[in-house]
């Protein structure tokens, strides 16, 4: 099986997705087995300020970058690729999978049409025992002992997502589906 773990970054909370990731790994080995990354230009948008304190990125680094349509498409193709390639299922996954899926309805459209399963919800299950004090990436990345220095940067964040994902597949805790903010249902719930 494939775990992949995808994260964004926003200029906004209104689909304007600055930066985005998607990290391949094998379920029994933990190897990487692809990556997908780039910054994104969001267009003429208005970029909050807070995103920007949150995550470094500004308006002039992303400019002239491609925009998410054409990234969501290398996805989709490193997607179909790997399926052919190795023949094995894909789970994909985020950490809070609502706003990750609900930040690329808006920016796509009906061409968002890949299931994320829920990180927070698999360590709320998955992780009871140890009683984190949240359930923030770098907090269950701490608990499950998963090196993890960067926050807010799509490609390490997406890293984290798949690897604590892979550890609770692993341990057998089940996927966990979640809904978007505009209510929509994420298929498999």
């Amino acid at each position: 099986m494939i775990i992949i773990g995808v994260d964004i970054e926003t200029a906004n909370l209104h689909g304007a997705i600055c930066e985005f990731s998607a990290v391949g790994l094998d379920l029994d080995t933990g190897a990487e087995l692809f990556v997908v990354t780039s910054l994104v230009d969001p267009g003429d948008v208005d970029w909050d300020p807070f995103a920007t304190r949150v995550h470094g990125i500004h308006p002039r680094e992303v400019r002239g970058k491609p925009a998410i349509h054409a990234v969501w498409d290398r996805f989709l193709t490193e997607l179909e690729y790997q399926a052919a390639k190795t023949g094995r299922p894909r789970r994909v996954f985020a950490h809070n999978a609502s706003f990750e899926r609900s930040q690329l309805t808006r920016a796509l459209g009906d061409r968002m049409q890949v299931e994320f399963e829920c990180t927070v919800r698999m360590a709320r299950r998955g992780l009871r025992e140890f009683a984190p004090r949240n359930h923030k990436l770098p907090t269950v990345c701490e608990v499950m002992g998963i090196p993890f220095r960067e926050t807010h940067r799509a490609e390490a964040d997406a890293r984290a997502a798949a690897e604590i994902a892979r550890r609770l597949v692993g341990m057998g805790v089940e996927g966990c589906y979640g809904t978007t903010s505009g209510g929509a249902r994420v298929p498999g719930r």
